[in-house]
């Protein structure tokens, strides 16, 4: 059974949505309005899915809730009468994995549901993938500046270099690319102290 956090406007409409929700077997596991302490809410109660019932959730409330969201890895799905385009492009450039207009049977609730969780899984691991390419490349312009910093200070060929950097992460039990940027810093370092000193 999936378990929901409702999060709703006050406006009447969450008794509706919960009847239908129930009829689709989802499990309300909160209900409550957007406030303070949101992740530690969902850290603590553990929803598949953040559900958020608003005729128009402010933009700054939904980048909260959505924030607090991603920081937990659980999905965020809109439930609105708000068929504007611009609240729609906000919702979804706020994180929303899905933004659903007018009523929805209780048979769709489920599927909807469903896909929102996957994608948000997509996504994350698309997130994860991008920034693992991003700290490759970091790591490897690390290497080759501190490569070139040896090289020059100890009179040493690339290959004596590589081979010097790879044993002091050795030493140090941390990654190549993490000693290679803190040879980097000291030499910048002492570049500025000695720039400083002239």
């Amino acid at each position: 059974m999936l378990k929901i956090m409702l999060l709703n406007d006050g406006d009447g409409r969450a008794a509706s949505l919960r009847d239908t929700l129930a009829a689709a077997g989802v499990q309300v596991v909160a209900e409550r309005a957007a406030g303070i302490d949101l992740a530690e809410a969902i850290t603590r109660l553990a929803p598949d899915v953040v559900l958020i019932d608003a005729d128009a959730a402010a933009r700054d409330t939904l980048e909260d809730i959505c924030v607090a969201s991603e920081s937990t890895e659980r999905p965020v799905v809109m439930f609105t009468d708000d068929d504007n385009r611009e609240t729609i492009r906000a919702a979804l450039r706020a994180g929303v994995a899905a933004y659903v207009v007018g009523a929805v049977p209780p048979e769709r609730i489920e599927p909807l549901l469903t896909v929102a969780i996957e994608r948000g899984r997509v996504e994350r691991a698309r997130r994860m993938e991008l920034a693992e390419a991003r700290q490759r490349l970091a790591d490897r312009q690390a290497l080759e500046k501190a490569k070139g910093l040896l090289m020059q200070l100890r009179g040493v060929s690339e290959e004596q270099a590589h081979r010097l950097l790879r044993e002091r992460a050795m030493q140090s039990r941390k990654r190549l690319g993490e000693v290679a940027r803190e040879v980097v810093d000291m030499a910048q370092w002492l570049g500025a102290q000695s720039g400083g000193g002239a």
